[in-house]
């Protein structure tokens, strides 16, 4: 199995699940880096538009078990970050995806965030602490908790936990895992 087919067996990320619950105003969203699709069907099924942002064309985990009105809610761009059209919405989603931008980028890639948010919109992220067991990779950025503080100095940040706990990644593979989970609302 490769790394989208074991993904697309995932649910939805739990931060999200009560994101939505409590914010039923949500009628649009981004989903940047959104894979297999884990969270970009949880959001169609609740009855958000979304347009999912992925590198790789993954529509066929994205549409597979969407009845023909969620698939209707459902858009998909295959680009990279720096490349892909960001639409005026209320949420924009990116889990595990931000780590994998090198700063330059994510810097940019921030303000085009914060450019499609709506007025009061949101932006749920995460990114990866320096006690991860990927620290050292070179293609994977970490980081402090106050250096994201000040990548989203934009942005008013309602939530900023930090998580350490020891678990499989998405290939089965045993890790330790150190992410900042972050809830952040357009200024």
């Amino acid at each position: 199995m490769n790394f989208f087919e074991n993904n697309s067996k995932l649910e939805p990320h739990k931060i999200l699940v009560n994101f939505i619950k409590n914010n039923p105003s949500i009628k649009t969203a981004v989903d940047l880096g959104c894979g297999a699709g884990r969270d970009t069907k949880f959001l169609v099924q609740n009855n958000i538009t979304v347009t999912a942002i992925d590198r790789v064309d993954v529509t066929k985990f994205l549409y597979k078990d969407l009845t023909a009105e969620e698939k209707a809610r459902l858009a998909f761009e295959q680009a990279k970050f720096s490349e892909a059209y960001l639409p005026k919405t209320d949420l924009v989603i990116s889990y595990e995806a931000l780590p994998f931008c090198n700063k330059e980028a994510l810097v940019k890639l921030l303000d085009k965030i914060k450019n499609s948010l709506n007025e009061n919109g949101y932006f749920l992220c995460n990114f990866f602490g320096k006690n991860d067991s990927w620290f050292g990779n070179d293609k994977i950025q970490f980081y402090e908790k106050e250096e994201i503080e000040d990548l989203l100095k934009d942005f008013k940040i309602l939530k900023l936990n930090e998580i350490e706990r020891d678990g499989e990644s998405a290939m089965h593979q045993m890790k330790h895992w150190h992410v900042f989970w972050v809830i952040a609302k357009k200024v």
